[in-house]
């Protein structure tokens, strides 16, 4: 059994009562909407940010509740919308195995059903009686995503990424909903101002670092990681190891950039994008940058942890703590 799995059944009954909201809420009366809601059901990830809003409402001072369930069913909601866009953005044919929304429906039928998700999580906040403080940190959250997106395609096409611009994007992008999912669950629960601002400190480090990671994973071979590996060498996206393997051989920087930028995904010949893709990975792989964002993974980690310590002692401040381990584990 795996670590989240375990967390889930702890969480029980209050997970029972996110899987029920969840299912409750996209009820529709079109026929289609209700076959693709349920073909995404079926096949959910891990659903780390309603995970971590529930526990972290048990782990505090407060009082775990139904605003608790609708703030983590509303983070779910979502974190699905923005896989549902970015799917077509990205031309994604599949995503965990199975054929994305985009392939298996429609372009159109996956942008729409973002769209209606991202509506229905904020009409659940709204209809449990959420602060106007819980829908704007959503609202806000909502607007770093888009914004996140946008500068990371900026800066994919110009390739003049650095490190701050890098952990912008990644703030904006995956952090930010960490933060709200717990920031919310910790407000609705009543816990004390102390406490929602240590979990907060903590979502935001495990945010950075479950992105940091992902990025990782895209150097090692599919495998190794079970994702398809160098998509983001094949997208032109300058992420941490990278960056740390400038950072080990500057003299080379300008020379892997301006080689970055002769991938072009409409290029007839694929042999040539995918040498280059290669010479890229070797670069990385040769310079420590692997190394070296493992280590700048496991700093931000030690910083989420060290977020608890303000927390009682808990077998969910333990489940928190067992989450963030996992991921310094490649």
């Amino acid at each position: 059994m795996t670590v989240f799995e375990e967390i889930k059944l702890k969480l029980s009954p209050f997970w029972d009562d996110f899987e029920k909201l969840m299912s409750s809420a996209l009820v529709s009366k079109s026929n289609m909407l209700n076959a693709i809601n349920n073909y995404l059901l079926e096949a959910s990830g891990k659903q780390l940010r309603p995970m971590l809003a529930i526990a972290v409402a048990n782990a505090g001072s407060g009082l775990c509740n139904d605003k608790v369930v609708a703030c983590a069913a509303a983070s779910e909601l979502i974190h699905t919308a923005t896989l549902l866009h970015d799917d077509v953005v990205d031309d994604s044919d599949k995503r965990r195995g199975r054929l994305t929304v985009k392939n298996a429906f429609s372009p159109g039928a996956s942008l729409l059903l973002g769209d209606y998700w991202l509506t229905k999580a904020i009409n659940l906040l709204i209809t449990r009686g959420c602060s106007s403080e819980v829908l704007s940190l959503f609202a806000g959250t909502l607007e770093a995503l888009a914004e996140g997106e946008l500068i990371q395609m900026e800066l994919a096409e110009s390739l003049e990424t650095g490190y701050g611009d890098y952990e912008e994007i990644i703030s904006r992008k995956t952090a930010s909903l960490f933060v709200a999912s717990v920031k919310s669950s910790a407000i609705v629960s009543e816990m004390p101002s102390g406490e929602i601002d240590a979990v907060s400190r903590y979502a935001y480090n495990l945010g950075l670092s479950f992105q940091m990671r992902d990025d990782i994973l895209d150097y090692y071979p599919t495998s190794v990681s079970g994702k398809d590996s160098n998509c983001d060498i094949e997208e032109r996206k300058v992420t941490l190891p990278l960056l740390c393997a400038f950072s080990n051989n500057p003299q080379m920087e300008s020379e892997i950039r301006n080689l970055m930028r002769t991938i072009d995904p409409m290029h007839p010949d694929k042999e040539r994008n995918a040498a280059v893709v290669t010479q890229v990975r070797n670069f990385v792989i040769n310079n420590g940058g692997l190394e070296s964002a493992s280590e700048i993974l496991g700093n931000k980690l030690k910083e989420a942890i060290g977020a608890l310590s303000v927390l009682g002692d808990s077998y969910y401040k333990e489940a928190l703590t067992s989450l963030a381990l996992s991921l310094q584990r490649i």
